[in-house]
């Protein structure tokens, strides 16, 4: 805007600058007429009333004027009879000019150069009577007005720019007032938002104008923001709230599995050895054979407690893992070894595909037992047969852009219902029927991998059957 106010006032000024000096121009040219008018005159008057005017005198003392170049005289016959002394008379050639306004009795008004100089001349008749008795030049210096116009030029100039100074500090203050101030505050404002601080709210100009207007909808959108937040870390509280409960009932479910698996899988072997022990307790004359039958079976129903409660302490305390290189491909034969006879019996095939020998550093006898429990998982769950595939390969992958050893084991049984899965790694979670498990095989294999760095996934494949895959860090390829 100022750069704009600046070029029609510069505009204006050059406008106004070039009328200045046509208007100087012009009042040169009529003080040099009037100069030569008022000389006619006088001339004119002594040759009528016949007196010796002192011609010289006068026009020397006209000369003298700053404006005026030189005045000449001349006589009737075009001839140069006197000059101020201002002038050289010997420098004077052309004078053609003053015989023609002697003859035409006709003044003439024109630019020349008299003795060097660039001048405004005009030359008027010298009449007697009825005759024209001589001619008067009276010239003007161009540079005499050229001074004038420069001058005004600079006068221009300066003027001008103080203008534009002034007009710029003014627009400068108001726009720092009015606009630059304001959207300082509101940039302000955006920073703090950013930072988070929905308090922020910024101060209003008083003008009324489109800041104003922008800093009330800053603040409104500040507002929107911040009720927007309390309305989600409302929402945020009774989702936890809902989590916390979620996660509350899942306890408790997990609990009553637990007890309810706990409590068939304990009072089994309890009730059988409630019952071994009350014939032992009537039955003093028995023979040796049956009480020692009695007592065999207590003791083995007693070792079946041991079992399920050293199960419940291995997920309560840390494994101490005997790390070793362990050979997968000779890990999963011994597997594949142990799991024969229950898989023949139950008419299942194994299938092995070791596509890298890979070795990985972990405890083989607790990976043995992972092993073991996610194949007679799968066996369990074919009963009229089917096809168990165990395949081990790297995964380049892996986790956090590490390799990863996988060994993965598919079975063609019926597959993991959906509403199973998340659960299936729980402590104590089973799909078997009571006394059959307590749900303890797949969370202690779970426990087992993470402790090796590891995890396991458990997925439902589209062609049916289910899929568990174990990771195991850290891989080396055998050459």
């Amino acid at each position: 805007m100022t750069l704009t106010v600046s070029g029609v006032m510069a505009f204006a000024s050059f406008l106004t600058l070039k009328q200045r000096e046509a208007s100087l121009s012009l009042a040169a040219r009529d003080e040099v007429m009037a100069h030569a008018v008022t000389l006619q005159i006088a001339l004119e008057e002594d040759l009528r009333a016949g007196r010796n005017l002192d011609a010289q005198k006068l026009i020397n003392r006209l000369g003298q004027n700053s404006g005026i170049y030189g005045v000449l005289l001349f006589n009737e016959n075009g001839e140069i009879e006197k000059v101020s002394d201002t002038l050289k008379a010997k420098d004077i050639q052309d004078v053609n000019e003053a015989r023609r306004v002697i003859n035409d009795g006709k003044a003439i008004k024109h630019i020349r150069r008299l003795s060097g100089e660039d001048v405004f001349s005009i030359i008027l008749p010298l009449r007697s009577g009825d005759r024209i008795a001589g001619a008067m030049e009276i010239a003007q210096p161009i540079s005499f007005v050229n001074a004038y116009i420069v001058r005004e030029r600079q006068q221009t100039v300066i003027t001008t720019l103080l203008l534009c100074i002034a007009i710029f500090l003014v627009v400068l203050l108001v726009t720092r007032y009015n606009l630059t101030q304001p959207i300082q505050e509101l940039l302000g404002g955006a920073v703090a938002l950013g930072r988070g601080d929905l308090n922020y709210r910024v101060i209003v100009p008083a003008n009324g104008g489109e800041i104003s207007q922008l800093a009330l909808e800053f603040n409104r959108m500040a507002d929107h923001l911040e009720e927007q937040r309390k309305a989600a870390a409302h929402d945020a509280d009774e989702k936890l709230a809902l989590e916390r409960e979620l996660r509350h009932s899942e306890r408790l479910a997990s609990v009553g599995r637990l007890a309810a698996g706990v409590a068939h899988e304990l009072g089994a072997p309890l009730q059988v050895i409630d019952g071994r022990a009350k014939q032992l307790l009537n039955q003093t004359d028995a023979p040796i054979d049956q009480r020692q039958r009695n007592l065999t079976i207590i003791r083995s129903q007693t070792e079946r407690i041991t079992r399920i409660v050293r199960q419940l302490l291995t997920l309560s305390r840390p494994y101490n893992l005997r790390l070793q290189k362990i050979n997968l491909d000779q890990l999963l034969s011994e597997t594949a070894e142990l799991i024969q006879t229950n898989a023949q019996r139950a008419g299942v095939s194994i299938e092995i595909d070791t596509r890298e020998s890979l070795k990985v550093m972990g405890d083989p006898e607790l990976l043995n037992q992972v092993f073991l429990n996610i194949c007679f998982n799968a066996i369990q769950e074919m009963p009229n047969g089917g096809t168990l595939k165990i395949e081990c390969f790297e995964d380049p992958s892996g986790s956090n852009d590490n390799a990863a050893a996988v060994v993965r084991f598919s079975d063609t049984g019926p597959g993991i219902p959906p509403e199973n899965l998340p659960n299936i790694f729980d402590p104590f979670f089973t799909t078997k029927e009571v006394g059959n498990g307590t749900g303890l095989g797949l969370a202690v294999s779970s426990r087992i991998i993470e402790e090796h760095g590891g995890w396991i996934e458990a997925e439902t494949l589209k062609e049916g059957g289910a899929s568990f895959t174990v990771h195991l860090p850290n891989p080396v390829v055998m050459e």
